[in-house]
């Protein structure tokens, strides 16, 4: 078991880089039109469903540091805020049958905002206006990022999941936990 762990938690770090290039990728596109996607939602969900604490734990703190670096946000805002995630993600998913459809839909959309609420107070209060972006541009931005996190809360569960399927490691949850 700790052999397939380690190669899950290797292909789900290669996963999660995979989709932070690409999300930088295309948020440098939208970023001419004055539109940026915020989606750190998508990152702690996969670790919790197949990973122990063991290696969830720091697969969401690097992807976390991953993510403030391409953001270029407060160091260690996104790592401890996906290892926060990772944990309680674990904790519930584990607790319930996480196998309905809409239950990725369920964790990764109230996380998502959650994160989204926690840096705008962040850059309000404590940058002390240094980005003096209006609230209509952080409304647009989260509209924008709910609406495309809603497809892909959905894909990047189940991506996940094939990718285990085709490298033949099983998900956590067909395992006993030790």
């Amino acid at each position: 078991m700790v052999q397939r762990q380690n190669k899950a938690l290797a292909l789900l770090f290669v996963t999660n880089i995979i989709v932070l290039v690409l999300l930088g990728v295309i948020n440098a596109k939208l970023g001419q039109f004055g539109v940026f996607l915020y989606l750190p939602g998508l990152f702690f969900l996969p670790g919790a469903l197949y990973l122990d604490n063991l290696r969830g734990i720091p697969l969401a703190f690097t992807t976390g540091l991953l993510l403030d670096q391409q953001l270029e946000c407060a160091f260690g805002f996104h790592a401890f805020a996906l290892t926060t995630l990772h944990l309680l993600g674990t904790r519930w998913v584990r607790g319930i049958s996480y196998r309905r459809e809409l239950m990725p839909l369920l964790l990764q959309l109230p996380a998502n905002l959650l994160l989204f609420l926690l840096l705008l107070g962040w850059v309000k209060i404590l940058e002390n206006g240094s980005q003096d972006w209006k609230m209509a541009r952080w409304g647009s931005d989260l509209m924008f990022s709910t609406l495309l996190l809603v497809p892909l809360a959905i894909w990047v569960p189940r991506f996940t999941n094939s990718l285990l399927e085709i490298v033949r490691l099983s998900p956590l949850g067909d395992e006993k936990l030790s």
